[in-house]
């Protein structure tokens, strides 16, 4: 398989009561960062990532609307959703996640200037590049900018990185999910026609 991007991934009403949801933990000690969580290969020099790790009831909430709406090939319960708020100077270099895990990004900022960086890259395996050889980051990609309710699904352990935010970005605002393999790949077929221009 390959990334599947899209739009919609979530509905209004949902969109609202996670930024609810958000605002009611601001201030309160239930964060962490990307210093403390990720391997420090992918840290490399990134500003810090605020992390949050949203509430069982509310993570199963939102996995149940993901497939419904037709963004997950197949219903997920006990996962949880992570929040991320990624400050200026903030970036992924090149790596893939978990190879037992589809890997999936919401984008959460109503306006993102594409000039702010932030953007999704990504390569699929076989352009170029032998599938799981992860000797190298590719040297060619494709890439997607950050646009408010968006979403990019990686089905295979694909190579992908995100571009530095710039000193005058705003925080980018991200939903993250780490989801299980479906035990049967026939399950998962999930083919939403390419947008240009996301």
């Amino acid at each position: 398989m390959a990334v599947i991007h899209g739009r919609d991934a979530l509905s209004d009403a949902t969109l609202e009561r996670l930024f609810q949801y958000i605002e009611a933990r601001r201030k309160e000690g239930v964060w962490n960062t990307n210093l403390n969580l990720w391997d420090a290969g992918i840290v490399h020099q990134s500003a810090p990532v605020l992390v949050h790790a949203i509430e069982a009831t509310f993570s199963n909430d939102l996995l149940a609307e993901l497939h419904e709406r037709g963004k997950l090939p197949y219903a997920h319960t006990g996962v949880t959703v992570m929040f991320y708020a990624w400050p200026a100077g903030s970036y992924i270099p090149w790596h893939s996640d978990f190879i037992d895990k589809y890997s999936m990004t919401i984008y959460l900022n109503r306006d993102w200037n594409p000039d702010h960086g932030g953007a999704f890259c990504w390569q699929d395996w076989g352009l170029g590049i032998e599938r799981h050889d992860w000797s190298a980051a590719p040297v060619k990609c494709q890439m997607i900018r950050p646009q408010f309710n968006a979403y990019a699904l990686m089905t295979d352990t694909e190579w992908h990185a995100v571009t530095m935010t710039t000193p005058n970005a705003p925080a980018r605002l991200t939903l993250q999910l780490f989801l299980p393999r479906p035990q049967t790949e026939a399950k998962a077929e999930i083919k939403p026609a390419p947008l240009p221009g996301m």
